[in-house]
C-alpha cells in the first residue's frame, strides 16, 4: 500500500530511454516494473522526466518510505526509487548482502534503465551504497545527496542493539522488535503516519541481511580514507538531534573535496 492508500493499476508497457518492460502503472503516472534476470528480481518505480535521480533507502525500510518526495522531485527530475534485495517487493536470497552485492544491483538497475550519469539521494545505510558506488564508478555520478549516511568502515557507533545476533540466535521477529525500539526511531511519534509507514516497511522486511550465513566472510574495503576521491558535488543532510550519525556526517564533510553539510534543527535520524 502506498502512503496515500492502495494504488489502482492497469497493465501496460513502460518505455524509457529506448527500453520497454511489461509493468503495472498507477493512475498517478508512476511506473512500477521489476528487473528480472535468472533468480534475481528487483522492484523499482519511475516517475517524471528529466535528469535521472536515484533514491536509495536504508536498512529495514524500502522505497515506500520516501513518501511523496519522488512525486515532488518529478517536476524537474526522473525520480527512480527501488527496493534493495531483501526489502519490500524485491527478492530476498538467503545470502549475498555485502555492500559489493548492493552496488552490483544498483549498477544493474542503472544499466537497464540506460542512464549514463545519475544523481543519488541516499539515506542511512543507503548512503554507504551510494558512496561505494560513486568511488567505484565515478564516471556515472553527477552528484550525491547523503542523508545521515553510514560509510563503510566507520565503527564508532555505541550501544547499538545486536540485531544480527538476535535474528540468528532467537528469530527475525524478535530482532525487528529490538530494531523498532532503538533510539534512532524515537522521533517518529507513536501513531503518526510516518511511524506507521516505518512499521509497515519493517513488517515486510525479510531480515535476511541479519541472518546471512556468509556475512562474516564479506570484506568490504573501508571508504573513509577514500572520501577525498569523491570529487562530485556532495550535499550532506543530518538532523541536529541525530547523535549517532551527526559525528560521522561532520567527519565525511571534512574529508570531501566538494561537499557541504546542512544540519537540520529539531530533527533526528529519519529525515
Amino acid at each position: 500500500m502506498s502512503p496515500g492508500g492502495p494504488i489502482q493499476s492497469t497493465t501496460k508497457s513502460f518505455h524509457a530511454l529506448g527500453r520497454t518492460w511489461s509493468d503495472e502503472s498507477s493512475t498517478s503516472g508512476v511506473s512500477m516494473p521489476f528487473l528480472e534476470a535468472e533468480d534475481k528480481r528487483i522492484f523499482y518505480q519511475v516517475i517524471g522526466s528529466g535528469e535521472p535521480l536515484i533514491m536509495i533507502h536504508g536498512v529495514a525500510t524500502d522505497s515506500r518510505y520516501w513518501c511523496d518526495i519522488p512525486q515532488f522531485l518529478s517536476t524537474k527530475y526522473m525520480a527512480v526509487t527501488y527496493d534493495q534485495r531483501g526489502h519490500g517487493q524485491s527478492y530476498a536470497p538467503p545470502t549475498g548482502y555485502s555492500y559489493r552485492d548492493h552496488v552490483n544491483d544498483l549498477k544493474w538497475l542503472i544499466k537497464e534503465l540506460g542512464f549514463k550519469k545519475v544523481t543519488f539521494v541516499a539515506h542511512s545505510a543507503g548512503g554507504a551504497i551510494a558512496v561505494k558506488f560513486a568511488l567505484q564508478h565515478p564516471e556515472s555520478i553527477k552528484a550525491v545527496v547523503l542523508e545521515a549516511p553510514h560509510i563503510v568502515g566507520y565503527r564508532e557507533y555505541t550501544d547499538w542493539p545486536n540485531v544480527y545476533r538476535t535474528a540468528r540466535v532467537i528469530d527475525i521477529d524478535q530482532a525487528k522488535i529490538q530494531w523498532e525500539s532503538f533510539r534512532l526511531f524515537d522521533r517518529l511519534r507513536k501513531g503518526s503516519p510516518q511511524r506507521e509507514l516505518f512499521l509497515e516497511c519493517l513488517r515486510d522486511f525479510s531480515g535476511k541481511v541479519w541472518t546471512d550465513p556468509e556475512a562474516a566472510r564479506y570484506v568490504d574495503e573501508s571508504d573513509l580514507k577514500l572520501l577525498d576521491n569523491l570529487t562530485q558535488p556532495a550535499l550532506l543532510l543530518c538532523g541536529r538531534d541525530d547523535l549517532d550519525f551527526l559525528p560521522l556526517a561532520k567527519l565525511v564533510n571534512a574529508r570531501l573535496t566538494n561537499g557541504a553539510l546542512f544540519e537540520i534543527p529539531d530533527c533526528g535520524h529519519m529525515i
